[in-house]
C-alpha cells in the first residue's frame, strides 16, 4: 500500500508532465488513451550514457560514450549512429573528447567513475586520429 505522501509526490509527477490533473472527488480521472510505453532510465544494468563531445565545427557531429558500450557517432544529429569503438579490449567509457584544432582527433578514457558488476574497468586513455 502506498504511504500518502508517495500517492502525492505521484500526483505532483503526473501533473507537472501533463498527464494528470486533479479531479473533484466525485469525478473519475481519464488518462490519455494509447499512451505508448517508453523506457525514461537506465533501470536495468545497460543503457547509461557517461558523456558527450561535440563537434565545433559542426554540431550535428557527435560523440556518445557509454558505460558498458563503447562511443557511438553520429554526423546526422542523432538521427543514426555508429559504433566508433568495438575493437579494444573493454568497452567501458567514461570520458569522450574532440579536439578543438582538428576534429578528427578524438579522446577517450576508458572505465568509468560507478563502476557496476555489470561493467569492467578500463584500460587507460585511447587517441584516435581518424
Amino acid at each position: 500500500m502506498q504511504s500518502h505522501r508517495s500517492v502525492i509526490l505521484t500526483a505532483i509527477t503526473l501533473a507537472s508532465i501533463g498527464i494528470y490533473a486533479p479531479a473533484p472527488a466525485t469525478a473519475q480521472v481519464k488518462l490519455p488513451e494509447n499512451l505508448p510505453w517508453r523506457a525514461i532510465g537506465p533501470a536495468i544494468m545497460g543503457g547509461r550514457i557517461n558523456d558527450f563531445a561535440v563537434v565545433d565545427t559542426d554540431p550535428s557531429t557527435f560523440y556518445v560514450a557509454t558505460a558498458a558500450g563503447g562511443i557511438f557517432k553520429t554526423t546526422n544529429n542523432g538521427i543514426s549512429f555508429q559504433h566508433q569503438f568495438d575493437k579494444e579490449t573493454t568497452v567501458s567509457v567514461g570520458a569522450v573528447a574532440v579536439s578543438k584544432s582538428d576534429p578528427k582527433i578524438v579522446w577517450v578514457g576508458t572505465g568509468e567513475n560507478n563502476p557496476r558488476n555489470s561493467v569492467s574497468y578500463g584500460d587507460g586513455v585511447y587517441k584516435s586520429t581518424d
